[in-house]
């Protein structure tokens, strides 16, 4: 028997959709880093939207990006997402994150509902040795600390980057919001990580405990952001609740 979330959302506190995104914007030599880790069941379920499936064993992935470029200028993002299903579509649930760019703090929550607040250090670098990530808000708070050491070279096919899935309010009504992601992938490496600090709490996993590590990867791309193309009812199953921009909601 299926297993579903046991989050029932109300619309306090949840971002307003002011319009859905429309555009794709297309941005070259983006670095995309992800660390992978294993939380306790229990608080993951319940943390999850009635609409989606928990994988066993449950699991988050705290994601960073990095644009030397972009219609907004240079930044960065680091979001954490709690992984599950949507029928049989992956996606990561986006729990909270921090850019460095107010800008692009602002495109994102008007057009996924992605709230993202704004932090003086949201970095992510490519050093001889590995990769470094950083991540300190505006009250001086290390959300995350961590390095990649001598990461070894993978194949690009051996990389998955799953969609987000974010919870915002769309006309009035808490609405799960597909925000998709097409990228080329021109170099991938992967390793272990290594934490000098690590906050889920900051990136707004207040129930959330980690138990248990897995490899982390980078990637150079070409990375895209894509236009809005369907949303879900949070509080149906996947299959039920999937509609179309465009189409209506269903009774």
């Amino acid at each position: 028997m299926p297993i579903f979330g046991g989050y029932k959302p109300t619309a306090a506190g949840l971002p307003t959709i002011k319009q859905l995104a429309e555009d794709r914007i297309d941005l070259e030599n983006a670095q995309v880093c992800v660390f992978t880790f294993e939380v306790l069941s229990d608080a993951a379920i319940a943390a999850l939207p009635a609409a989606l499936h928990p994988p066993f064993p449950t699991y988050c992935s705290l994601a960073l990006r990095a644009h030397a470029d972009s219609p907004f200028g240079p930044f960065t993002t680091a979001e954490l997402r709690l992984h599950a299903r949507a029928t049989n579509h992956y996606v990561g649930y986006v729990l909270g994150g921090y850019t460095d760019n107010e800008q692009v703090s602002a495109w994102l929550e008007n057009g996924y509902g992605k709230r993202l607040a704004v932090a003086p250090t949201v970095s992510l670098k490519k050093r001889h040795y590995g990769v470094e990530a950083k991540v300190v808000d505006a009250a001086g708070r290390t959300a995350l600390d961590a390095v990649i050491e001598n990461p070894g070279y993978i194949a690009g096919v051996d990389v998955l980057h799953a969609q987000n899935s974010v919870l915002a309010l769309l006309d009035g009504a808490p609405t799960l919001i597909a925000e998709e992601f097409e990228y080329q992938i021109k170099e991938a490496r992967r390793g272990p990580p290594h934490f000098h600090a690590l906050d889920v709490a900051a990136f707004g996993a207040t129930t959330l405990t980690v138990s248990n590590h897995l490899p982390a990867t980078f990637i150079t791309a070409t990375w895209s952001y894509m236009p809005v193309r369907f949303t879900i009812d949070p509080n149906k199953p996947a299959v039920a609740g999937t509609r179309k921009i465009g189409q209506p909601a269903a009774a």
